[in-house]
């Protein structure tokens, strides 16, 4: 026998370092992941550019515009002292309702599907009395004739062709635009004097299209929304959950409920301090998402594949040693090739077939190579067999990692444990002086 064959120190030193060699295309995989993954999602946003993004409606809200002075910087040298400057009030509503019917329907790009929507968005509420008080003590007019009623969203090409408006029971006529610089995307309307001074009630029909994400800003004293849709796999986000929800294979609806106290901004406030993250960090809403999310399922099934591949040389090790045959370090690269090529056959028909499928598929062929090959390696059927159950069950437990991602630490460690167990419980007799011979 050569050097190779009788050193066990040298061998294991070999196969250590192959298998640290197979990190390199484990990492080569990974970013192959990451590039599909980038892929899709610009897939995603190239379908949403042309349908539309994703909403965040804020509204309604009245806004007016209003003088206030300021001291000239050398007012002491000149007769006019003051400066004139027009700033914007807004008023936010005391009651706030959605009631929004989404209808959904997924759209190819390339490969790739991408979740859309059709929402039906019916917007009520009550704005309260606007007195003078209601603006900074420095102003000196107030353009109560010039007033608008304004809703903002994200998308302006997602707003449909009817929009229906209407303050205390009367119609009013709708405006392109917001005409506003802190909401610039929108519609408006003209807010009459007569609406602010009393109570006014509102209400709000339009169609609005979008895509994977529609949230909400609580902007009412009280608000309250309430969404049905026909998506069956919705991930509720934002700033609260919803109070009620109901989730079936038909879709879901979802009630939310938000008052004054759970937000970070008041009922009135001017554009000179106005504070956007403060009004967007308080939205909620559902993402549509995709059940399975195979780059991420694949991601992480590639931090385990170093693991998987040194579990794999010991188990092909023991055979030699219990077998008493010497395999080739060229054997132990062809059967570490083939754990790696399961990656990309598994990332390659994923996107086409789905992933359990295409985990299924191969795990199964990869199984039954690395089982076929073990059979002439090993000269014996009995070691084939053993092996493509032994990858089978192997390939089986990793899904199930996958699929239980709060438990994979749990049950990754217990699975290495009762692995390392057993190895020790096998080699417990070896020599490892002498490994062709066993203690009796």
């Amino acid at each position: 026998m050569n050097k190779y064959q009788n050193s066990i120190n040298l061998k294991v030193l070999i196969l250590a370092g192959m298998a640290f060699v197979f990190i390199i295309p484990l990492v080569m995989i990974a970013s192959l992941i990451e590039e599909r993954s980038l892929a899709r999602n610009l897939a995603t946003e190239e379908m949403s550019d042309k349908w539309a993004k994703s909403q965040t409606i804020l509204g309604p809200m009245i806004e007016i515009p209003y003088n206030i002075r300021i001291p000239k910087p050398d007012a002491i040298a000149k007769k006019d002292k003051w400066d004139y400057v027009t700033h914007y009030a807004y008023f936010l509503p005391e009651e706030l309702s959605f009631d929004t019917d989404l209808k959904t329907e997924l759209r190819k790009r390339s490969i790739y599907e991408v979740p859309l929507y059709r929402a039906r968005m019916q917007i009520q509420g009550k704005f309260p009395i606007i007195r003078d008080d209601s603006f900074p003590k420095e102003t000196t007019y107030i353009y109560y004739e010039n007033a608008r009623l304004i809703v903002s969203f994200s998308d302006a090409k997602g707003l449909g062709n009817e929009i229906q408006l209407s303050v205390n029971g009367k119609k009013n006529s709708v405006n392109p635009g917001t005409h506003s610089q802190l909401f610039p995307n929108g519609f408006h309307t003209s807010y009459s004097v007569e609406s602010l001074e009393v109570e006014s009630k509102f209400q709000i029909n339009f169609d609005l299209l979008g895509s994977s994400l529609i949230e909400f800003v609580p902007i009412g004293k009280i608000t309250k929304a309430k969404m049905t849709a026909d998506w069956k796999d919705p991930s509720f986000r934002g700033n609260q959950l919803p109070k009620d929800r109901n989730i079936s294979e038909e879709g879901f609806t979802a009630i939310w409920e938000s008052n004054y106290y759970a937000r970070s901004f008041p009922q009135t406030f001017s554009s000179m301090d106005f504070d956007q993250t403060m009004v967007s960090s308080s939205s909620f809403g559902v993402e549509l998402i995709q059940a399975v999310d195979y780059y991420h399922k694949l991601d992480r099934a590639t931090k385990y594949g170093i693991l998987i591949i040194v579990i794999s040389f010991a188990l092909f090790f023991l055979f030699e040693v219990f077998g008493k045959v010497s395999l080739h370090p060229i054997q132990y690269i062809l059967i570490g090739s083939a754990m790696i090529v399961f990656y990309t056959l598994t990332l390659s028909l994923s996107e086409h077939i789905g992933f359990l499928l295409a985990y299924s598929i191969a795990s199964v062929i990869t199984s039954l190579l690395i089982a076929y090959y073990t059979i002439s390696i090993l000269k014996g059927k009995k070691q084939g067999i053993i092996v493509g159950i032994y990858y089978l069950l192997l390939y089986l437990f990793i899904y199930i990692i996958l699929s239980s991602e709060e438990y994979a630490l749990l049950l990754g460690s217990f699975a290495l444990f009762l692995v390392l167990a057993a190895t020790m419980h096998l080699t417990r007799k070896i020599d490892w002086y002498d490994y062709n011979r066993l203690e009796h």
